[in-house]
């Protein structure tokens, strides 16, 4: 009789963690701009917010399903993984543009916003305010003290709505994505992440590999290194790219003779003398040096960036320069479009190293002489936000597992963010990677037509002969 009891008891308890662990759906809020099709679903489900506490506190993740086009096709679905980290996926715009999408003629298209994001429990979200600082007449020291009220401001935030920001990083993030391939019920899933968005891919793919098919991997962000430290790498690298090519094209060189001097001189000039210039009829900016340098970097984003960069390294020399106004908007965009708050939660966890102190940081500065002051912005971001949230993953846990799902890796060769050495870094743990290096500039841009005929056909037969004929690719 006790043998049954216990056995009664035993099955119980596995039946609770069973439902513990079963994704529960709600119907998610804030989708009114939806269009009202058979072929677009949303959902929601709820997750916990740490995973490792799975009848704790739980927030919600929602997502679009975008049905395939051929209705009967038997093509696994490919589910989207947005960048930044903080960028959403579910948007009126992204929606309307993937209905459109050659992606989905054969296959259903999965989009969904990572915690802390868009309508899945979004963080507070301090962008702007960020912004606000940039767009000040601060030098360097007043801009840390700036950032670190402004982060101690929106800790308090989080606190006050209970949230954790040390649960937002891409361990969760993966696990909730294991929840949702559970809830979708599919049997297997085309993973496709840019910039950010390949770090959580990759962290997926190391969790769930049963579940995945293939994975596409646009401008690879490592799970290792150094939030800072890689930026003043892969702009320095980006930036000397530059001034090579204009060297070497002769269009370039006649026009810019001297690019690389008028490079420094206009950092100097913006020590001396900050330029304020006027944005959306409304908004005073004012770029100093480290401005300027934190302007130069995001616009080689931009995949004509070989053509703009001379172009603005001259207008912030001169004081002057339609090109200003461009990069400053193509920065206020994107700060619309991105939840500065979890990306600090996430960087902080798996790219701050807890050693690298300000004294540490101003001697790598040494290294890089294309870099004359700090990289505007970014240095106080890090130096303030250590003090974000306590939790960090072990550096030693700070890479990828083996792994022998098909990937295809994309990189150009002029990214400022994430350069093509990042790709050789993925495909160490790659038994099966492609990696395609593209002489392009800009991040995650090129060809996209070419580039998505050529993912459609990997995704169709990953372990085939590729034809990538069409892309331009880098030879060394």
């Amino acid at each position: 009789m006790r043998k049954i009891i216990l056995y009664l008891s035993l099955l119980l308890v596995a039946l609770v963690c069973k439902a513990q662990n079963e994704p529960v759906f709600i119907n998610p809020k804030g989708l009114d701009w939806l269009p009202e099709r058979e072929d677009v679903q949303a959902g929601a489900i709820l997750v916990p917010e740490n995973h490792d506490e799975p009848d704790g506190k739980q927030i919600q993740i929602t997502y679009i399903v975008l049905k395939a086009k051929d209705s009967i096709s038997a093509a696994f679905p490919m589910i989207f993984f947005s960048g930044g980290p903080g960028g959403n996926s579910l948007s009126q715009g992204m929606v309307g543009f993937l209905l459109e999408h050659p992606m989905r003629n054969e296959r259903d298209i999965i989009l969904f916003d990572q915690r802390g994001i868009g309508y899945s429990s979004a963080l507070p979200d301090m962008s702007f305010d960020a912004f606000d600082i940039m767009a000040k007449d601060a030098d360097e020291e007043e801009e840390l003290v700036l950032m670190t009220d402004l982060i101690f401001k929106y800790k308090k935030k989080c606190e006050a709505q209970d949230i954790n920001p040390g649960y937002y990083n891409s361990i969760q993030n993966a696990k909730d994505v294991g929840m949702l391939f559970k809830h979708l019920d599919y049997e297997k899933y085309n993973l496709f992440g840019g910039s950010y968005g390949t770090r959580i891919a990759r962290v997926v793919q190391d969790m769930f590999p049963n579940y995945i098919h293939s994975s596409v991997l646009d401008s690879p962000s490592p799970l290792s290194g150094d939030f800072l430290l890689n930026r003043l790498d892969s702009y320095s690298l980006a930036l000397g790219r530059i001034f090579e090519y204009c060297e070497n094209d002769p269009d370039c060189k006649k026009q810019y003779p001297m690019l690389k001097e008028d490079y420094f001189e206009a950092i100097s000039i913006l020590e001396q003398k900050p330029l304020t210039v006027t944005m959306n009829d409304s908004i005073n900016v004012t770029i100093n040096a480290q401005d300027g340098v934190y302007l130069l970097r995001r616009l080689l984003y931009q995949s004509n960036s070989r053509e703009k960069a001379p172009e603005l390294i001259k207008a912030l020399k001169e004081g002057s320069g339609e090109v200003i106004n461009e990069v400053l908007q193509f920065e206020y965009e994107l700060t619309g479009g991105l939840n500065l708050t979890m990306l600090l939660s996430v960087e902080k966890f798996e790219n701050f190293n807890p050693a690298n102190t300000a004294e540490v940081i101003l001697e790598d500065y040494k290294k890089y002489p294309l870099i004359p002051v700090k990289l505007g912005f970014f240095d106080a971001f890090y130096i303030a936000g250590k003090k974000w949230h306590t939790n960090n993953l072990p550096l030693e846990e700070r890479k990828f597992l083996d792994s022998d799902i098909p990937t295809l890796v994309f990189v150009n060769r002029f990214d400022p963010v994430t350069p093509p050495k990042n790709g050789v870094l993925f495909m160490e743990n790659l038994s099966k990677g492609k990696l395609l290096i593209l002489d392009e500039g800009g991040h995650g841009s090129g060809n996209q037509e070419c580039k998505n005929q050529v993912m459609i056909d990997f995704m169709n037969n990953p372990n085939g002969q590729l034809n990538t004929s069409c892309l331009n690719i880098y030879l060394e």
